[in-house]
């Protein structure tokens, strides 16, 4: 539940900020929408998906929106699951395509921190990467000439 939640809106988190940074283009905007417009469709309402937008890196606006995934039981939602997936390929995508690094700034969670699937063909650069109470999870980082095989 909690990786599910975490996967959701760090894509979501990850899209805004590549769209407000106008990264990656075409693919990464539409890929944004489409799981930000299912968020809101499902929720009903896009008030804890609009704080998520204005501040991505808010760890207010991110609870938010995880506490109004879970009470309405979206926590395991496949459709959610395809579109988070599609949307942290778009992001990645853009980066190794442009020959890019991967640079992320501090990430912090009040309970857990998942980094996964991170592929660049350059370098990985991590900040400061804290979860308050339960895990700081790091998987799948793949960075340099192995990393554009994969692409």
């Amino acid at each position: 539940m909690v990786e599910f939640l975490a996967s959701v809106i760090g894509a979501l988190a990850a899209g805004a900020l590549s769209k407000a940074g106008d990264v990656g283009g075409r693919v990464v905007a539409d890929a944004y929408d489409a799981l930000r417009a299912l968020i809101v469709r499902k929720l009903g309402k896009g008030g804890a998906v609009q704080s998520l937008e204005d501040e991505p890196r808010s760890e207010a606006a991110q609870a938010t929106l995880a506490e109004a995934l879970t009470k309405a039981g979206l926590v395991a939602d496949p459709e959610l699951a395809q579109h988070a997936e599609t949307l942290r390929a778009a992001v990645a995508g853009a980066a190794v395509g442009g020959g890019a690094d991967i640079e992320v700034g501090d990430i912090s969670g009040k309970v857990n921190v998942l980094v996964n699937n991170l592929v660049a063909s350059g370098r990985i650069k991590l900040g400061d990467i804290r979860a308050d109470t339960g895990d700081a999870t790091l998987t799948n980082l793949t960075a340099g000439a192995s990393a554009s095989k994969k692409a």
